[in-house]
């Protein structure tokens, strides 16, 4: 009996030690992970991106590389057109954008 409970402490310190450092190991790429943080993003910017992103995605529009402003929900389209209908067409999708108030279009016959 004395010889069994010796071959089991062999056994668990010989065992527990690699145990261990396997844990260790295989926990330290999380605990060396930056924390993410929140980067505070300026609505202004945001709505105006958003504005720029729905004026892209228009196969008529996305070529002109309309430039977009924002001031507190007021947007500004600038760029050049070849026609009345593109800038129409501009105010209206902005317009449709959550957040805008106004829009003023100062797109430029080329």
């Amino acid at each position: 009996m004395n010889r069994v409970v010796n071959r089991a402490t062999l056994l668990i310190s010989l065992v527990a030690p690699l145990w261990l450092a396997a844990c260790s190991s295989a926990s330290a790429p999380q605990a060396a992970a930056a924390p993410k943080t929140a980067v505070a993003v300026d609505p202004d910017v945001a709505l105006a991106a958003a504005v720029k992103a729905a004026l892209d995605a228009d196969p008529a529009l996305a070529p002109l590389n309309l430039k977009v402003s924002s001031k507190k929900g007021d947007i500004k389209i600038e760029g050049t057109m070849s026609d009345d209908q593109q800038m129409l067409k501009a105010g209206l999708i902005a317009q449709d954008v959550p957040g805008v108030k106004n829009v003023t279009n100062d797109m430029q016959f080329k």
